[in-house]
Order: structure tokens, then C-alpha cells, then sequence
């Protein structure tokens, strides 16, 4: 009986894809990525999710019960804080892949994106949602100051900024965790891709039952603290991860 033929790339204890681990060596399979890397980025993301549908679901009504805007200046607000979000992920995709890195890429915007809610969150604590527990469907707010108004839209644009730029960059640092040339773990980084999307969806049923609902009463303060401490466990978890990363440097500006 002929021996078998072992491809030697399956038992090489040095990934092949060109990942390398933080120190810019070749990464060792043994002690960076897979699953134990890519379920503290999953965890990460169903966070991040969380604290942007926490924010983002119930802007509208923000805006029309504690801003007194009414509905079309709610509705053009809310359209151009959309689109913000997706022209950042343009930039942020840009900049993942040509010069920062994935690893950068998210750590950056994500820092954005938590000084952003909790920005929101103090306003609306001392200078928005007065008095205490208005914006219901019965109590209403008191008109916002100026300075309020402001720190609103800087916050939120914050907030749009940091998390359009992390989402390109977010799944494609997951799925780096898995080596291509290794037959095990080509599967484990199929198999990533769909519980990135539970973890989506898990993030945003949480945001869009429980938060909403509380918001809605008028617990805007405690919904926007909610979101903030959200993502700002995603960014420690995401930094804790960081020994353990496989990481692939960018490609430089195309030309």
C-alpha cells in the first residue's frame, strides 16, 4: 500500500498566507490567530453593532422630540448622518489598505467612534434631555442651547466618522486569523464569515428591542450611556487581542 502524501503546507508550523504577527515575523500558527483571536473580534463587532443601532435606530425621534425638529428636517438629518457613514467607509477602506492596516484601521476609528458616544451621552445628560426624562410621547424638552445643538452634531459625526471607517475593515481582520493554504483552517474562515453575521444580528436585536424601547420612554441619557459602554468594552476586548493578531501589511497608494 503506497504511503499518503501529506501536503507539507498542512503541517507547517508557520502561516504561508504572508500574515505575520506583531512584531512583523512570520506568524506562528500555534500561537496567533484562529478562533482565538477571531471570537474576541466577533464579540467585538456585536458590540460595536450594538452601540451604533443603540444611537442611530432612534435618531429620528431624538430629533424631532428633543430637538423639536420637525419630521422633513429629521429625515434630511438623518440622511446625511447616513450617508456620512457610508462615504467614511470608503476612507476607511482606503486607508486599511493602503497605509494603516486593518489592525490600525479599526483601533483608530473605534476610538473615534467611542469618544463620539460618549460625547452624546454628556450632552445629552447636562445640556439636551432637560428636564430629566422628557422626549416621551407626553413630556416634552426644554428647547436645546446652542451649545448643546453643537455638541449633538459634532458627536454624532463623530460617531458616523468611527464607525464607517472600522466596517471594511472589521471582517477582513477576522478573516485574516485564518490561513488559506491550510485545509483546516480554510474552513474555520468560511465558517467566520457567518457568525459575522450573527453577531450582527445579535448586536442589533438587543439595540432594537431593549434599548429602543427604554429610549422611547424617554430614557435617552441611560440608552446613550448604554452604547457608549458598549463600545467602549469592544475597543478593550479588541485591544486585548492584540498579541495574538495576524496582521498583513498594506499595500502602499495604488497608482
Amino acid at each position: 500500500m503506497a504511503p499518503s502524501t501529506v501536503d507539507p503546507r498542512c503541517i507547517s508550523p508557520i502561516t504561508e498566507d504572508g500574515s505575520m504577527d506583531r512584531r512583523g515575523k512570520p506568524a506562528v500558527k500555534a500561537k496567533t490567530g484562529k478562533w482565538k483571536s477571531s471570537i474576541l473580534l466577533l464579540v467585538n463587532y456585536a458590540l460595536v453593532t450594538c452601540a451604533f443601532f443603540g444611537v442611530g435606530v432612534n435618531l429620528v425621534v431624538f430629533l424631532r422630540r428633543v430637538l423639536h425638529q420637525n419630521n422633513a428636517e429629521a429625515a434630511n438629518s438623518i440622511s446625511k448622518w447616513t450617508g456620512t457613514v457610508y462615504i467614511f467607509s470608503l476612507i476607511g477602506a482606503f486607508m486599511s489598505d493602503s497605509y494603516w492596516g486593518r489592525y490600525i484601521t479599526c483601533a483608530i476609528f473605534q476610538m473615534i467612534y467611542v469618544t463620539g458616544l460618549v460625547i452624546l451621552s454628556l450632552a445629552s445628560w447636562f445640556l439636551l434631555v432637560k428636564p430629566t426624562g422628557c422626549g416621551d410621547v407626553e413630556t416634552h424638552c426644554d428647547p436645546p442651547s446652542t451649545a448643546g445643538v453643537a455638541l449633538f452634531y459634532l458627536s454624532t459625526y463623530m460617531i458616523a466618522f468611527g464607525n464607517g471607517g472600522y466596517q471594511p475593515s472589521i471582517a477582513t481582520l477576522g478573516s485574516d486569523q485564518f490561513d488559506e493554504t491550510d485545509p483546516n483552517e480554510a474552513r474555520s474562515k468560511v465558517a467566520f464569515f457567518s457568525y459575522f453575521y450573527l453577531a450582527l444580528n445579535v448586536g442589533s436585536i438587543f439595540s432594537n428591542t431593549v434599548l429602543v424601547y427604554y429610549e422611547d420612554a424617554g430614557q435617552w441619557v441611560m440608552g446613550f450611556w448604554v452604547s457608549a459602554g458598549a463600545a467602549a468594552l469592544a475597543l478593550v476586548l479588541f485591544l486585548l487581542g492584540t498579541p495574538n493578531y495576524r496582521y498583513f501589511k498594506p499595500t502602499g497608494n495604488p497608482r
